[in-house]
């Protein structure tokens, strides 16, 4: 049997993870997914939000973050941590997110699956510490954590617009 390295680990998580929001999105339907739904006065992000800032941390933290080449997605910024839902006629659509989702994981996932135990061990090239340690492993781990947040907003987005999950 052959041994799976660390980072071949983190991939094969991670692409259990993105399956789940992927199976969230494909199960939206006719919903519209630039409607943020408010409760008790906060607003919650739309699907279309969701979208493109897991593909912005996806690209910040596995690629970015990993000291790899950069991809030109000129609009990546504008769903970074924090900022609202962006408005303007040079937004793409939801179905070009969703693409532009799936080029942006191969990609991490490729330069994922081929890192060593001493990468991992690493400085991020952001030099952010998670549990007090900087480096890419961890990084890697906090990706791998943030997005089942977001799939569990998805998850209430579709209950909410009634819509019956298989």
């Amino acid at each position: 049997m052959e041994l799976k390295l660390e980072a071949q680990i983190y991939a094969e998580t991670f692409d259990m993870v993105r399956n789940l929001s992927k199976f969230y999105f494909s199960n939206l339907g006719d919903i519209d997914v630039h409607k943020c739904i408010e409760i008790g006065g906060k607003k919650f992000n739309s699907p279309y939000w969701i979208a493109a800032h897991l593909t912005w941390t996806e690209h910040s933290l596995l690629i970015e973050a990993m000291g790899r080449e950069l991809m030109n997605i000129p609009w990546l910024e504008k769903f970074s941590i924090g900022t609202e839902p962006p408005d303007g006629d040079d937004l793409p659509t939801f179905s070009e997110i969703l693409k532009t989702m799936e080029v942006v994981h191969n990609t991490a996932m490729n330069y994922l699956k081929s890192m060593t135990d001493a990468e991992l061990d690493e400085p991020n090239a952001f030099n952010f510490s998670f549990g007090g340690v900087n480096s890419k492993r961890s990084i890697i781990k906090h990706c791998i954590r943030h997005e089942p947040m977001h799939i569990g907003q998805l998850s209430w987005y579709l209950k909410i617009n009634n819509v019956e999950m298989p």
